[in-house]
């Protein structure tokens, strides 16, 4: 946690102690920030409030009282008020002999109306002060509650309220008191005087301390406002009050039009606005709290979480308490996803959810205009940036603007193009990373847990940590392949997806046998329930191993280690998993080392991609001769791929020598029926197609030269009239007999 701390930290600082303040005691434990309660003592000080403290507790010790005082701490809410009030508490209860002065606590917000307010006001009042006064004065503050409250109500309390240990019994001086209260025509004025001359007379000096008044109702606050002005011209009575003015003002202002701060001045002498904690005390503060946490973060992330910290983060934080409130969200909701989510994304998501939550749900609901690259690009760029101002700023003050727009821009770099023109073409890192701006990880920050069966933090990392243990990436990947999503597909998908993203964390010496464990599962892993569906689909577990390649060897190693890994891993590939290998190399070698308009460098010399392949051929004739070609669902793929290495007549002669095996016929009738999808794009008025419709037909043509057809199709109508095959196989070869033939080039006609 030092580490940490001290890469934020700007300048040392000490808290010494001043001599006075050595002497309060006793000290209570160190205060936990997760708790929002005020601080006690000044060990517990993390904001530089004591020494305001201090001044205003002399100001009370040294000021005359001769005519009561009245003193105002102003703050807003969360500002520390309260603390305030404590230290000044500790530093009067050090200075001052108990003889010699008396703290009076009264908290108002623990009544629920005027009446009962008032009654409690002067229970407090007599319970200290009147223990200091004469039977007469004392009957005096009684009657002035009395004019201050609902006569009924309040006469039924003043009983106990004012009965004494030298009036005999409670209930008899009560029934006295009240028969005085309601036949007596004294005056306010007079029972003043009375209680005046009482407290002149007595030495001891009292601090009424009444916190959280802008807690209250306006009713409320109206009437301790009162009651501070009925008594608070007494002799050796000092009140200190706690409150927001602003608000404290506006409640006035709805009972007394245009009087709400005039109404304050003429009640209180002495008004102090609480001083602002130091930014630097509450930045400390903060980041001690959330280290506790996250633990350290990485040197590697470090600049981006002090990015997000100082420009998403501590522009929202104003008080103590925002510290408080952040920090309890934080430790209650990041355990729930700590390792599966980046700590400063999420430590800047919390703070935008409980300090801007209209901006929150603009980021939660929206997540394809934030996350992944940009797409926006062609567009006329005044009508996007209109477009994101009113989607995620609209009604912000100018400032929370700037704030927000800040705090999204670290977040998701996509909208540095919307509001910087600044385009980011993406990075891998995102979802190695597992940033809120990676569309596979977005959800998971805002539900808490993981989405769509992804693959944990902690699965992720075992793939990684053991990539260079022999078999342990096979036995892994085999068992994400039976790991249904809920959404379909299998996470064996996701688990490759994962690998590509953290390519670069697989140690070097680890590729060779990593990559032996992935060539030898690749077939088995290539399962159709993970091939993406619809017009734009293009990924297939096939199409990942190739990504994943590019990552792992083609991306980190040059053109000479390639070949020597290649060379290594090769023999151990699938039979499909090879081939397809051989294809791609074998074709960039004849396109002349480019294999695509964006790879200017060929992965493998061509000497290696013509011993691929050949190996690749040798695997087609050896899987030919042992038969387990004719139980691939990929027959009719693989009999092209060796037609192209080998020639037609080789492949026929195989082929006719099948159709005499009842499951040939079962694969090639699979491999007939097709399926393609075609949607209405729409334009020049026309809305086009919400969802793309699937088309099922037979066509055997492109079989015509491996295959003979007509002897193929005699020879389904033979099976189907027979006994002789599987349910299975009839299921297969009814469909293809009942799907309708189709021209593919016709379809949308």
């Amino acid at each position: 946690m030092f580490k940490f701390l001290q890469r934020f930290k700007s300048s040392p600082k000490q808290n010494v102690l001043a001599a006075d303040e050595a002497e309060i005691a006793p000290e209570p434990q160190d205060h936990a920030v997760g708790a929002d309660v005020p601080i006690e003592s000044v060990s517990q000080d993390a904001y530089g409030m004591n020494g305001f403290a201090r001044a205003i507790a002399r100001s009370i010790l040294n000021a005359r009282a001769d005519e009561g005082l009245v003193y105002a701490i102003n703050g807003p809410w969360g500002s520390g008020k309260s603390s305030a009030i404590n230290l000044i508490s500790r530093h009067l209860e050090s200075t001052a002999k108990p003889e010699d002065l008396e703290i009076v606590n009264f908290n108002p917000w623990w009544f629920t109306s005027t009446e009962a307010l008032t009654l409690a006001f002067f229970q407090e009042l007599k319970s200290t002060i009147g223990k200091s006064l004469n039977e007469q004065a004392r009957d005096a503050m009684a009657t002035i509650g009395s004019r201050l409250s609902s006569a009924g109500p309040l006469l039924g309390g003043l009983a106990a309220l004012l009965a004494t240990p030298a009036a005999g019994t409670a209930v008899a001086g009560g029934a006295s008191l009240i028969e005085k209260l309601t036949r007596s025509d004294t005056s306010v004025t007079k029972q003043h005087k009375v209680l005046v001359e009482a407290l002149k007379a007595q030495p001891k000096r009292f601090v009424v301390v009444l916190d959280d008044i802008d807690r209250l109702s306006r009713d409320e606050a109206l009437q301790i406002f009162k009651l501070v002005k009925s008594v608070g011209r007494l002799p050796n009575i000092v009140y200190v009050l706690a409150f927001d003015a602003k608000l404290a003002a506006e409640m006035i202002s709805e009972s007394f039009q245009g009087e709400g701060f005039s109404f304050l001045e003429k009640i209180i002498q002495a008004s102090f606005d609480l001083p602002e904690p130091d930014r630097d005390d509450l930045k400390q503060k903060l980041l001690a709290s959330v280290s506790e946490v996250i633990g350290d973060v990485p040197d590697e992330k470090m600049t981006r979480f002090g990015n997000l910290f100082f420009d998403a983060v501590m522009p929202l934080i104003k008080t103590p308490r925002d510290v408080v409130r952040l920090v309890n969200a934080f430790s209650l909701t990041f355990p729930a996803v700590k390792g599966e989510v980046d700590a400063a994304d999420f430590l800047a998501l919390e703070a935008m959810r409980v300090f801007s939550p209209t901006v929150h749900r603009a980021v939660r609901s929206n997540p394809s205009m934030l996350t992944g690259r940009q797409t926006e690009r062609g567009f006329n760029q005044d009508l996007v940036k209109s477009l994101y101002d009113e989607t995620f700023l609209n009604g912000l003050a100018q400032n929370d603007r700037e704030i927000a727009q800040r705090s999204l821009r670290r977040l998701f770099p996509r909208l540095e193009a919307v509001w910087a023109n600044t385009w980011h073409s993406g990075d891998q890192r995102w979802d190695r990373d597992r940033n809120v701006c990676s569309p596979k990880h977005f959800a998971t920050y805002f539900s808490l847990s993981l989405k769509n069966d992804a693959i944990s933090a902690v699965e992720s990392n075992a793939l990684i940590e053991n990539a260079g243990i022999e078999g342990a990436t096979r036995e892994r990947l085999l068992q994400f392949l039976t790991q249904r999503r809920r959404n379909g597909g299998t996470r064996a998908a996701l688990a490759l997806e994962d690998l590509i993203s953290r390519a670069s964390d697989i140690p070097e010496q680890a590729v060779v046998t990593f990559l032996k464990d992935v060539f030898e599962s690749a077939d088995e892993i290539d399962v159709e329930v993970d091939h993406d569906q619809g017009m734009m689909a293009i990924a297939n577990n096939n199409v990942r191993l190739h990504w994943l390649l590019n990552r792992v060897v083609r991306d980190r190693f040059p053109p000479e280690q390639r070949a020597e890994i290649i060379r290594a891993t090769a023999p151990s590939a699938g039979l499909t998993w090879i081939v397809s290998l051989a294809d791609r190399f074998r074709k960039a070698a004849d396109e002349g080392g480019e294999e695509s308009t964006s790879e200017h460098e060929e992965f493998v010399d061509e000497g290696t991609a013509e011993w691929l392949y050949e190996l690749s051929l040798g695997r087609l004739r050896a899987a030919s001769e042992n038969g387990t070609l004719t139980e691939r669902e990929d027959l009719t793929s693989l009999l092209f791929r060796w037609k192209d290495r080998a020639g037609v007549g080789e492949v026929r002669r195989w082929t006719d020598a099948q159709l005499g095996s009842a499951n040939f016929v079962a694969r090639v009738a699979y491999a007939a029926v097709k399926t393609t999808w075609s949607q209405g794009m729409g334009g020049f008025g026309f809305l086009g197609d919400a969802v793309p419709t699937r088309n099922v037909y037979v066509h055997v043509d492109p079989y015509s030269e491996i295959i003979d057809i007509d002897r193929f199709r005699s020879r389904v109508n033979e099976l189907l009239a027979s006994e002789q095959i599987t349910d299975e196989q009839r299921k297969i070869l009814k469909r293809f007999k009942d799907t309708p033939e189709r021209d593919p080039d016709r379809m949308s006609r």
